[in-house]
């Protein structure tokens, strides 16, 4: 094996400027719903940086047996599983089936025999938003912040939005009683996108995220557990069977 002098991968952390800022926002904004669909320790983790220390990665990696998604170690096989990630990344084990799809116009018109949509009708909104946004290139700064840059994880009370903020809402035509679940949804997606599962571009939100978290933003709960699992095992998989490890960035 031969890793040469950098260990590379797909999803380098960057620094995402106002991140912080709009996080800790969500946070003031929408802890009961969070704390309901059991996404809240795992949304408020992604509020910090965090230390790779690349020799033990490699050394990880390179105990990783992709034809029994274990590894070797002195002390016997072991591995990664739901509960780890249940308890290590506070995200929810129940719930529904997770599944990413581009809703169709019917599906998005679709209601029960109560008149309630099946897709909450902010999901609109947010295909709306993301066709506006399209044209704009959003840039990350890749230097690492400073080890004292960190916020201090106190999420103070929430602020009343200006008239900028609301400005952007007035645009879509989100009423104001959808105001706050838009801005969940919208926020959702990207948290999903950028730290759950990310994909070979993991600056880019992708489409068939937004029902899922228009449904999050409306107190519906999700199994992350086993697709991000599932994630994590093919990755290592790929690297594990790479040609040339050094070389390898799969994500």
């Amino acid at each position: 094996m031969n890793w040469g002098f950098v260990l590379p991968t797909a999803d380098e952390s960057t620094f995402i400027k106002y991140y912080w800022e709009w996080l800790e926002d969500v946070l003031s904004r929408n802890t009961q719903v969070l704390k309901s669909v059991g996404l809240y320790n795992a949304v408020f983790a992604s509020l910090f940086s965090y230390d790779r220390h690349a020799p033990v990665i490699r050394a990880f990696r390179e105990y990783w047996c992709h034809e029994t998604n274990t590894l070797h170690t002195s002390q016997g096989e072991m591995s990664i599983f739901l509960w780890d990630l249940h308890e290590i990344g506070g995200l929810s084990i129940t719930g529904r089936f997770y599944d990413e799809v581009i809703p169709t116009t019917e599906s998005l018109n679709r209601k029960d025999h109560k008149g309630v949509s099946y897709i909450p009708h902010i999901c609109r909104y947010l295909f709306l938003a993301y066709k506006k946004s399209s044209r704009k290139t959003v840039r990350n700064k890749s230097q690492k912040p400073k080890e004292d840059s960190d916020p201090s994880g106190i999420i103070a009370a929430t602020l009343k939005r200006t008239e900028e903020e609301e400005g952007f809402f007035e645009d879509l035509g989100i009423a104001d009683e959808d105001m706050d679940r838009f801005y969940l949804a919208a926020f959702l997606a990207y948290w999903l996108c950028k730290f759950v599962f990310p994909k070979d571009n993991v600056t880019l939100i992708r489409p068939g995220i937004f029902k899922i978290a228009s449904l999050m933003a409306h107190g519906v709960s999700f199994s992350l557990t086993v697709p991000l699992l599932a994630s994590i095992y093919k990755g290592l998989n790929d690297i594990s069977s790479a040609d040339d490890l050094g070389n390898c960035t799969t994500v």
